[in-house]
């Protein structure tokens, strides 16, 4: 199915209506190089057997408990390496933090990417010297639909998970199939519906959808659904939005010190050791 819905398309496909996108990539490279090169860090630790299959770890000490960032770029572009910023204000809170790259589409059907990342956890243990006391999931669109994915379908052996912190994400595929985005996604409304997260068992754990209050109705809409159907479930389930924020400019919080995001997973993690008595050092 890869006709085009005017509507949908304008909410989904945006690029070109935020010249602003070139400058925070160019902040988010220059930060990232900045990461790599101040930080402690493991570089493309491979997890499977596709080239991207590898990830970058930002170790914050023994037992710290594990963030888990995936990048977006709907499953078609982009890579971990423009992402590595986000490790300094999060490793600066104690956490250690792990950014994964997969196969992209379309050389990769979406199905295969949805399955495959889950590969990467027991290979966080692996390269971890001692397990996180517990990790949260997160991720910025198409990585808020994958981090969704590590969370309700890919549990990490003997380490709780805490929460999922989706940023902007999608969390209902099917309204995909209707815009330009198919012609590599090559999905049908079956099919979208089969890898959407708004239609799976909801684990046991917490949820912070972040949204920003700039982005299209579409993706204000399905962040909005997504912790409904959360909460619904009966687990605990917060909408977050960040006031002035779009599409591109929402992850520049993480590049400050006072950093919303990084509020919102200290909160969560702080919860779950209230909950818990994990974690407590």
């Amino acid at each position: 199915m890869n006709g085009q819905n005017s509507s949908t398309e304008y909410g989904y496909v945006f690029r070109d209506r935020h010249p602003e996108r070139t400058d925070v990539y160019r902040l988010f490279d220059e930060a990232s190089a900045a990461a790599r090169s101040s930080l402690i860090c493991q570089r493309n630790v491979v997890y499977g057997a596709h080239p991207r299959e590898v990830f970058d770890l930002f170790p914050a000490g023994e037992r710290a408990p594990l963030v888990v960032f995936v990048h977006g770029g709907y499953w078609q572009s982009l890579d971990k390496d423009r992402y590595s910023f986000v490790a300094s204000v999060l490793v600066g809170r104690g956490f250690s933090v792990a950014l994964p790259s997969y196969p992209l589409a379309p050389e990769t059907p979406i199905e295969t990417i949805v399955t495959g990342i889950g590969a990467f956890l027991p290979a966080i243990l692996r390269a971890l010297p001692t397990p996180p006391a517990f990790w949260i999931a997160t991720g910025h669109s198409a990585g808020g639909h994958l981090a969704a994915t590590l969370a309700m379908r890919s549990p990490m052996a003997s380490v709780p998970l805490a929460a999922c912190v989706p940023i902007s994400g999608i969390f209902d595929v099917e309204p995909l199939a209707e815009t330009s985005l198919n012609a590599a996604l090559g999905l049908d409304r079956e099919r979208a519906a089969r890898i959407s997260p708004i239609r799976w068992p909801v684990p046991h754990c917490r949820l912070a959808a972040i949204v920003g209050t700039d982005e299209t109705q579409e993706f204000r809409e399905q962040s909005q659904r997504f912790s409904s159907y959360w909460s619904d479930s009966g687990q605990h389930a917060e909408l977050v939005p960040m006031h002035g924020k779009n599409h591109y400019t929402i992850l520049c919080d993480l590049l400050e010190e006072r950093s919303e995001i990084a509020e919102e997973i200290v909160r969560m993690a702080e919860a779950f050791r209230r909950e818990t008595g994990r974690g407590r050092h």
